[in-house]
C-alpha cells in the first residue's frame, strides 16, 4: 500500500507543478486542470532527458531536479497568470479533473488487481524495457535482450513510465501494472478535455467523449459480450482480430488497456489525444495585446507559448510513439493554415501559405526537441520489399468492417445527416442529396472491390458537409475542428482499405500492422466528433429526438456490452487476493525463477551480462534479464531480428548460446563467455528444457554457484590454469 500511495502522491505532485504552466495557454482552468498529469509528467521527464545530454544519469535525483525548476517555474507564472484566471490554486475544476482522473483509472486499477499478471503477447518486451530504464541510469538506454547495444525501438513511452517509477520509488512488478491504469486514466481526461472544448463545455458532450473513446467496445465485441452474459462462453481477444478472419490487428482502445500490453501504442495513447485539446487552442486563440504593467519578455512568453506548447505535445507524442506521426502533422497543418482565420473560414491564399509554412515549422520544432532521442536508434530497412507504401491485395469485408466500426458509425451517421434543416425546402433537398449520396457510395464500393467504402463515404460526406457549413455559413471554429478530425479518422481507415506499410510480415498479412496502428489511432478522431455532434443534435432539435434516440439508445448499451463482458470474466479469474504487485503471480508461478531474480534484483550490478535460454518469442524465456533489466546476451531473438534488420549478429547469439548449453568442453564454453563479456549464467527448468543436458554446465570449473537451488546463478571467475 505504501509503494501504490508513492504512485498517487507522484502522479498528483507532478500534475500540481504542471497547473500554472499550462493556464499560459489555455483560457480556462478546466482545460489546464485536465491536461496537467499527462503534460507534467512529459515536462518533468523531457527536462531530466534533456540533462542526461549534458552528462547527468537518468536518475531519481535527476528526476526531482527537473521537478523542482518546473515547481519554481509555476510560481513565478501562478503569479502573472492569477489575475487573468481569478480563484484559488485548488477550485472547483481542479477538483473535478481529479475526479475524472483517478475515477477512470481506478477502474483499471480494479482490473488489474485481479489480474496482475505480466505475462502473455508483448508483456515480456514491456517489462524488459520498463526495468532497463528503470534500473540503468545512462542514454541511450541499454537493449535488455543484447548486451553491448542500446534499445533500437521508439522508447519514450518506457522512458516517460519509467520516470514516474523513479519519482514515486517503487518496484517494476508494480509500477507496470500502475502505468497501465494511470496511462487510461491520461487518455480519459485528454479525450474529456477535447470534448468539452468542442462543445462549449457542456460536461454531457465532454464525459461522453472520454467514455466513448476510453471504455466504448466494438460491434463484434457487442455480440462476443451478449453470449457471455446468456452463458456461452467469451474470448475477449476475438473483439480486437475481426478484419480478415485475425490476420489483422484492429485493437480499440478498451481493449488495450484491458489488455495490458505496456506498448508503444498504449504509452502515447493519451498524448496523442493531448495534441488535438492544445492545437485547438492554439487554431481560436486570439493574439494577445500588450498589457500594461506586464514585463515584456512575460509577455512574449504567453504570446508564444502555445505554440512551444503544441510543439512539444506533438513531439512528446511522435516520439512514443512514431506511427502518430502523419496524423499529428496533418493536424497541425490545418491548424497552421485556418489560424489566420481562427477557423472560422478559409484564409486568403497568401495568409493559407504562411500558415502552412507555420505549421511546418512547428512540426520540425516537435522533431528537433527530440533529435538526440531519434537518432538514438534507427528502424529504417534497408530492404526496399521492407519499407515504403505498397498497394493492397485484399480488402475488408462489410460484414467485418461494420463489425469494428458499426457502433461509431450508426452514431455518426445520425449526427452527421439528422441535423435539422432551415425549412421544409431544405429538407427534400436533404433527403435528395442523402439518396445521392447512398448511390454514390454503393457504386464507389462495387467498382473498388471495397465493400467498406459504402459506410465511409456516406459518413466522410455527411462530415464534409459540416464543415463546410462551419467555413462559409455559420463561421463555427468548433465545428470546423470536429469535422475536420471526423474526416482525418475516416481518411485513415479508409486508406487502410487500399495502402498498407510494407514490411517482413508477408502477403496474408500485409495488412497487419497497418491496421493495427492506424485503427486504434483513428477511434479516437471518430469516437469524441460523433459523439460532440450527437450531442449537439440532441439539444438543438428537440422535436426530432424520438426519431433517433433509440439508434443512439441502443448504439450506448451495445457498447457497453464487451466492457461489462471482459471486466466480470476478468474478476471470476482472479486467484488469491486482489494485489497489484506482479511479482506474487510470478513467484506463484514459478517459485524458483522468482526467487533468483529477487536474488539478482539486489546483488547484480551495473556492468553485469547475463547469459540465459533463448528461444521463441511470447515465451517466459529471459525471464532473468525481463524481470531485472540486467541485459542478457539475447533475448527473444525474433524481436531482436525484426528491430535490427535480421542482423547475423542475433542468430550468431541464438546459435552460440545453444554451443554454450549443450558442449563439453570446458575451453569452447570459456570463449563464449569472454566473447560477450558474460559475468553470470542462468540455469534453471527453462534451460534444461530448452537445452537437454544442459546441467552439464554446473561442473565447468569457471562457473561458482553464487545462488544456488532449482533455478542457480553462476558467476564466471577466472578459471585455474
Amino acid at each position: 500500500m505504501r509503494q501504490i500511495l508513492a504512485w498517487i502522491l507522484t502522479i498528483e505532485i507532478v500534475g500540481w507543478a504542471a497547473v500554472p504552466i499550462l493556464r499560459l495557454s489555455f483560457n480556462n482552468r478546466r482545460d489546464a486542470a485536465l491536461l496537467s498529469r499527462p503534460l507534467g509528467l512529459a515536462l518533468v521527464a523531457y527536462a531530466a532527458w534533456v540533462l542526461t545530454l549534458g552528462g547527468l544519469p537518468f536518475e531519481r535525483g535527476v528526476l526531482m531536479l527537473a521537478l523542482l525548476a518546473m515547481g519554481v517555474l509555476s510560481l513565478f507564472v501562478q503569479r502573472r497568470v492569477r489575475q487573468s484566471l481569478p480563484g484559488p490554486f485548488w477550485g472547483s475544476e481542479e477538483k473535478r479533473a481529479a475526479l475524472l482522473f483517478w475515477g477512470s483509472a481506478s477502474v483499471f486499477l480494479v482490473i488489474r488487481a485481479a489480474w496482475p499478471e505480466i505475462l502473455g503477447q508483448e508483456k515480456f518486451m514491456d517489462l524488459a524495457f520498463l526495468n532497463s530504464l528503470t534500473r540503468n541510469v545512462n542514454m541511450p538506454p541499454v537493449d535488455p535482450w543484447m548486451s553491448g547495444h542500446g534499445i533500437n525501438y521508439y522508447y519514450w513511452g518506457y522512458l516517460l513510465a519509467a520516470a514516474a517509477t523513479k519519482l514515486a520509488g517503487i518496484s517494476t512488478f508494480l509500477s507496470y501494472n500502475l502505468a497501465v491504469a494511470t496511462f487510461a486514466g491520461y487518455s480519459f481526461v485528454a479525450a474529456a478535455c477535447l470534448g468539452f472544448r468542442l462543445s462549449n463545455g457542456r460536461p454531457l458532450a465532454g464525459i461522453a467523449a472520454a467514455a466513448a473513446t476510453v471504455f466504448a467496445g466494438n460491434l463484434a465485441g457487442a455480440f462476443d459480450g451478449w453470449d457471455y452474459f446468456l452463458g456461452r462462453g467469451f474470448d475477449y481477444f476475438h473483439a480486437s482480430r475481426v478484419i480478415a478472419s485475425g490476420d489483422t490487428i484492429n485493437e480499440f482502445p478498451f481493449f488495450t488497456f484491458f489488455h495490458a500490453d505496456l506498448h508503444p501504442h498504449l504509452l502515447a495513447f493519451p498524448y496523442f489525444l493531448a495534441v488535438f485539446p492544445v492545437a485547438h487552442r492554439f487554431l481560436v486563440r486570439e493574439d494577445l495585446p500588450a498589457t500594461e504593467g506586464v514585463p515584456p519578455r512575460w509577455q512574449r512568453l504567453a504570446r508564444w507559448f502555445p505554440s512551444i506548447l503544441l510543439a512539444f505535445t506533438a513531439g512528446t507524442a511522435i516520439a512514443a510513439n512514431l506511427w502518430v506521426l502523419p496524423a499529428v502533422g496533418l493536424t497541425v497543418a490545418a491548424v497552421g493554415l485556418l489560424r489566420a482565420k481562427r477557423g472560422t473560414a478559409l484564409p486568403q491564399p497568401a495568409a493559407a501559405v504562411r500558415g502552412l509554412l507555420g505549421g511546418a515549422i512547428l512540426v520540425l520544432a516537435a522533431y528537433e526537441l527530440w533529435w538526440s532521442y531519434e537518432n538514438s536508434f534507427s528502424l529504417t530497412s534497408r530492404n526496399p520489399n521492407e519499407h515504403g507504401l505498397a498497394r493492397n491485395t485484399m480488402t475488408s469485408g462489410l460484414i467485418e468492417f461494420l463489425g469494428v466500426w458499426g457502433i461509431l458509425f450508426a452514431v455518426g451517421l445520425v449526427a452527421t445527416w439528422s441535423r435539422p434543416a432551415s425549412s421544409e425546402t431544405g429538407g427534400r433537398r436533404r433527403g435528395l442529396l442523402l439518396a445521392i449520396v447512398a448511390a454514390i457510395s454503393l457504386l464507389a464500393a462495387l467498382l473498388l472491390h471495397a465493400p467498406a467504402l459504402l459506410p465511409l463515404v456516406l459518413l466522410s460526406l455527411g462530415a464534409l458537409r459540416i464543415l463546410w457549413e462551419g467555413l462559409r455559413r455559420t463561421h463555427d471554429a468548433d465545428q470546423v475542428f470536429t469535422a475536420f478530425l471526423l474526416l482525418l479518422g475516416l481518411a485513415m481507415i479508409a486508406g487502410c482499405e487500399f495502402v498498407h506499410f510494407k514490411d517482413s510480415y508477408g502477403d496474408r498479412l500485409q495488412r497487419m500492422n497497418t491496421i493495427f496502428k492506424f485503427y486504434n489511432q483513428a477511434w479516437p478522431l471518430i469516437a469524441i466528433p460523433v459523439v460532440v455532434l450527437a450531442e449537439r443534435i440532441w439539444r438543438e432539435a428537440p422535436n426530432r429526438r424520438r426519431q433517433f434516440a433509440w439508434i443512439l439508445t441502443a448504439c450506448a448499451i451495445a457498447a457497453m456490452f464487451y466492457p461489462a463482458a471482459a471486466i466480470a470474466q476478468r474478476a471470476r479469474q482472479h486467484q488469491g487476493a486482489p494485489t497489484l504487485d506482479g511479482r506474487r503471480a510470478f513467484d506463484r508461478r514459478n517459485p524458483a525463477d522468482g526467487a533468483a531474480v529477487a536474488w539478482g534484483e539486489k546483488n547484480l550490478g551495473s556492468g553485469t551480462v547475463l547469459l540465459e535460454a533463448t528461444g521463441d518469442p511470447y515465451s517466459e524465456l529471459a525471464r532473468v534479464s525481463t524481470h531485472t533489466g540486467i541485459p542478457a546476451v539475447m533475448g527473444w531473438a525474433n524481436h531482436e531480428g525484426l528491430w535490427r534488420e535480421n542482423d547475423p549478429e542475433v542468430a550468431e547469439r541464438v546459435g552460440l548460446i545453444r554451443v554454450f548449453y549443450t558442449t563439453r568442453n570446458p575451453a569452447v564454453a570459456y570463449q563464449i563467455l569472454q566473447k560477450y563479456r558474460v559475468t553470470h549464467v542462468v540455469l534453471g527448468e527453462l534451460e534444461s528444457r530448452t537445452y537437454p543436458d544442459s546441467d552439464a554446465i554446473g561442473h565447468f570449473p569457471f562457473l561458482q554457484a553464487v545462488f544456488p537451488g532449482s533455478t542457480t546463478i553462476f558467476q564466471v571467475v577466472t578459471p585455474r590454469p
